[in-house]
């Protein structure tokens, strides 16, 4: 929970306090401003991206404690010759489990590319390899198992909305033989609506799907929600500063109930 509260501090300063973007363009400020908050959230972005994530999950458990993972994910655009680029998103997640006892550790990292075409107007999608690593420090937060399986992605952007969506599938192909095989399935809606000032709106919830599930009554995590964003500008730092909150329609027999997604992301715009 320390990095919820610190996480939460910053975001909520960034978002009352900070100055919008409002820096350098000959665009404009408020288009600058739109510009740099659609390739923030858009998953196939062609920018640079430090991104620090805290994602609490409050009801799991039969105590129902918050599960609390704080996410690592630079995204590293990379020019294949003069028609394609390669995106890299790698996500290191650090996590406190509750449950059955309390560990606080390394989970497993995921590393996500994505080949793109490098000319596109309001449509750019993407397809490549998922790869899970278990690098796990502890057997409640691990898979042990090494797994891979495919991604695609779509986003449609216009002046004001974004809309897109990023799929993957992990099978299991190596890794611990006494642990549960992992095929799971990662689906992300993206939408997003630009306000005045630096400011949007945005919803993108984690729906998972763990097909080796015992029953369906556990196979499913569906949250519905989203929140308030805003661009901004400190020091010559492009920030943009993200709260979402979602609730859980569908969840594990164990929970989670609902979820609190607090999100900050370095900009390095080309």
């Amino acid at each position: 929970m320390r990095h919820l509260n610190s996480t939460l501090v910053l975001v909520t300063c960034l978002l009352a306090c900070g100055p919008a973007g409002s820096a350098d363009t000959a665009a404009g400020p408020a288009e600058r401003a739109r510009a740099l908050a659609a390739e923030d959230l858009n998953p196939l972005t062609r920018m640079y991206v430090m991104r620090f994530e805290d994602n609490v999950q409050f009801g799991f458990g039969p105590d129902d404690e918050p599960l609390n993972f704080f996410r690592i994910q630079p995204l590293i655009p990379l020019e294949l010759g003069e028609h394609w680029n390669l995106l890299t998103r790698l996500l290191v997640p650090l996590a406190h489990a509750p449950w059955p006892e309390t560990v606080d550790g390394l989970g497993d990292v995921n590393i996500t590319s994505f080949i793109t075409p490098a000319r596109t107007e309001r449509f750019v999608w993407g397809i490549g390899p998922s790869l899970l690593l278990p690098t796990g420090s502890h057997d409640q937060i691990t898979s042990n198992k090494w797994s891979a399986g495919p991604a695609l992605g779509a986003v449609y952007n216009s002046r004001r909305w974004q809309v897109g969506l990023v799929v993957q599938n992990l099978w299991s192909f190596a890794g611990d033989g006494s642990r549960p095989e992992v095929n799971v399935m990662g689906l992300r809606p993206v939408m997003s609506f630009h306000l005045e000032n630096g400011w949007y709106l945005s919803t993108s919830p984690s729906i998972v799907a763990d097909w080796a599930a015992d029953d369906d009554r556990n196979r499913w995590l569906l949250p519905v929600g989203g929140g308030v964003g805003r661009i901004l500008v400190i020091g010559g730092q492009r920030i943009s500063a993200l709260v979402e909150a979602y609730q859980h329609v569908l969840s594990p027999e164990l929970g989670p109930d609902w979820q609190l997604r607090l999100q900050v992301s370095l900009l390095y715009p080309k």
